[in-house]
């Protein structure tokens, strides 16, 4: 029966003598992330793995939508003429391939393309961050004293250090020396943030690192009575090369009873 079953189909698939149509081309390269404020916002680094991508006839205001995209890639589309191409930047939350979600502090790019059966039509999508962002910290450790300096190992030998050496961005980075005798390290925010969904939303940490050890994060949450309660949702491996990581905190703040939170490390 599955022989005859598959004959079957195939023999259905060979009666279509239609002519197919030749599709035009959207060739997407990366998204670009531009500077607005940096004093602000810190670096427009960015890790933008896909786009989520819609055509708009400008004429009946009928949308076409293409999918969830990798990037860079060049994708068929079955369309001619001049349409309004909408794209969303879609990163991994928490570095997770089955967390791939539009991220929600990065406009939506829209321009106007000319589709052309069998040609190329190049986007270079560009995005900044939106208007209403609120950024609670951003800790590119040039300053002498950084965020992360409250020691929680009780080792004065590991903590987190500035270093002109390897540097990511800038004159300094966070860093971070182990050895036999003192291979963890635990660090916090020296002081507590005050996070709430209902109020906030969406809660974002962005971080660029490199590694030669796996590292955990998360929150210290403190209830009224200065209770404190550490979490590690998150974990990330070993990198030899500088990597950017968006860590999605919405859930995590969500479920503490407190507003109240220190920002973890551990490795």
């Amino acid at each position: 029966m599955a022989i005859v079953f598959v004959l079957a189909a195939f023999s259905f698939a060979g009666c279509d003598t239609e002519d197919e149509p030749i599709p035009a081309f959207l060739k997407l390269d990366e998204f670009v992330v531009q500077a607005t404020n940096p004093n602000v916002h810190g670096s427009v680094s960015s890790k933008v793995s896909h786009a989520k991508v819609f055509f708009r006839d400008l004429n009946t205001g009928e949308t076409h939508a293409l999918g969830v995209l990798p990037l860079p890639g060049t994708y068929p589309v079955l369309l001619e003429g001049d349409y309004e191409v909408n794209i969303d930047p879609v990163i991994k939350a928490n570095g997770n391939s089955l967390s791939a979600v539009i991220y929600p502090f990065y406009e939506r790019y829209t321009a106007v393309v000319n589709l052309v059966a069998n040609e190329d039509t190049e986007v270079t999508p560009t995005t900044k961050y939106v208007d209403n962002a609120s950024f609670e910290f951003v800790e590119g450790f040039e300053n002498g004293v950084h965020i992360f300096s409250d020691d929680r190992d009780e080792n004065p030998l590991t903590f987190i250090e500035r270093s002109d050496l390897d540097v990511f961005e800038g004159n300094y980075s966070g860093h971070v020396h182990l050895d036999t005798a003192n291979n963890t390290f635990v660090v916090s925010s020296i002081s507590p943030f005050t996070l709430s969904v209902s109020e906030q939303g969406k809660i974002f940490m962005e971080l660029n690192y490199k590694t030669g050890v796996p590292l955990e994060f998360g929150v210290i949450a403190v209830d009224a009575q200065g209770v404190e309660e550490p979490n590690y949702a998150f974990y990330v491996f070993e990198k030899e090369d500088w990597n950017k990581i968006y860590f999605d905190l919405t859930e995590l703040i969500a479920s503490a009873n407190t507003d109240r939170f220190y920002i973890l490390i551990r490795g």
